[in-house]
């Protein structure tokens, strides 16, 4: 039987040769325990800056306080899950402007909305590419958008020295994911499931990201 939805990952792999940004710390494990070494099971540890591969931000990262409301295990999970639409913006590599998106945007706008600026994206490279400008995310969150999310490394310029739209993202009360793989995946609605790890001290967590479009019944009507 033909199943009514369709799952696409838009995560990012993240292996030793996955891309950072310059100084950060890259993937790395080692081998604690192994069936080699007269066990019976395999343990490993690894290391990273949890801004490799696709991943959360919260204000911490961008805020001199680094208190507990500040910091990932508190963001609100609800925004993200829940209805979602893609713009594409193929081939983007300038700071998305309004003008760049106002006549894609539905007319009912749902409340997580993600730019896809790449048809290919090459994950053992780190690559600069387009950001969100300021009156961008100011008109989404007017519109009641509470997330959003991008396939390049920054919401910000990979160069910025203000984060201007980490902060304006913050003012808004609004969460954002950065470094998407949505190469696979064409403009429309979808649903999205994409729960930061509840990491309680620090200022980003990876996330498994998926978005799942409905497909309708013979009647024209989405499955509940």
């Amino acid at each position: 039987m033909k199943e009514a939805y369709t799952i696409i990952d838009i995560t990012q792999p993240v292996t030793k040769m996955s891309a950072c940004f310059p100084g950060d710390t890259p993937f790395d494990y080692s081998l604690q325990a192994s069936y080699a070494d007269n066990k019976c099971y395999n343990l490993t540890s690894f290391s990273m800056s949890p801004h490799i591969g696709t991943h959360v931000d919260a204000p911490a990262h961008t805020l001199s306080s680094m208190s507990s409301d500040h910091l990932v295990g508190n963001l609100p999970i609800a925004s993200f899950i829940g209805p979602c639409f893609v713009i594409d913006l193929c081939s983007c590599s300038h700071e998305i402007r309004l003008i760049d998106i106002e006549a894609k945007i539905p007319k009912n706008l749902p409340p997580r909305i993600l730019f896809r600026t790449r048809v290919q994206t090459y994950f053992d490279k780190f690559e600069a590419g387009a950001s969100l400008s300021v009156e961008v995310i100011e008109f989404l969150h007017l519109h009641k958008v509470r997330l959003v999310g991008i396939d390049t490394p920054s919401v910000d310029d990979v160069n910025s020295t203000d984060l201007r739209a980490h902060h304006a993202l913050i003012s808004c009360g609004m969460v954002w994911i950065e470094n998407l793989d949505l190469t696979q995946v064409k403009e429309s609605e979808y649903f999205l499931s994409a729960p930061p790890i509840k990491l309680m001290e620090l200022e980003a967590a990876p996330l498994r990201a998926v978005l799942i479009r409905f497909e309708p019944n013979p009647k024209g009507e989405l499955p509940c």
